[in-house]
């Protein structure tokens, strides 16, 4: 059994909040067959949006599908989904450390640039 939930039609095309994704999870309660997120008509989704629902996907593994995803929805996703996967490596070894007793002498060295 395959259940279709329209993101478009359940929250709009343009989605800006984490929030939202609660609407999702209402909508699927304790359906236990497939859910079909259809993305269909969705112009743009934020960041933090798309860590929800992919989130969600993650949670429900095989249940959650995503469908019609594209443009700037499409690159949200990628972007989520390759920060999960590929961890932050951050190069510290040749980072120097400043320090500055008050404003005054931040903003001496910050002028230099």
């Amino acid at each position: 059994m395959k259940k279709i939930i329209k993101i478009a039609e359940l929250i709009g095309s343009d989605i800006r909040s984490r929030q939202n994704a609660d609407h999702i999870l209402n909508s699927i309660g304790n359906f236990s067959g497939v859910v079909e997120l259809d993305f269909n008509g969705v112009e743009f989704i934020s960041r933090s949006f798309a860590d929800e629902v992919y989130t969600i996907a993650k949670e429900n593994r095989d249940n959650v599908v995503l469908r019609n995803m594209e443009g700037i929805v499409d690159s949200m996703m990628s972007v989520v989904s390759e920060s999960r996967t590929n961890k932050r490596v951050r190069k510290t070894e040749n980072a120097n450390m400043k320090e500055f007793s008050d404003m005054e002498s931040l903003s001496a060295y910050l002028s230099t640039f």
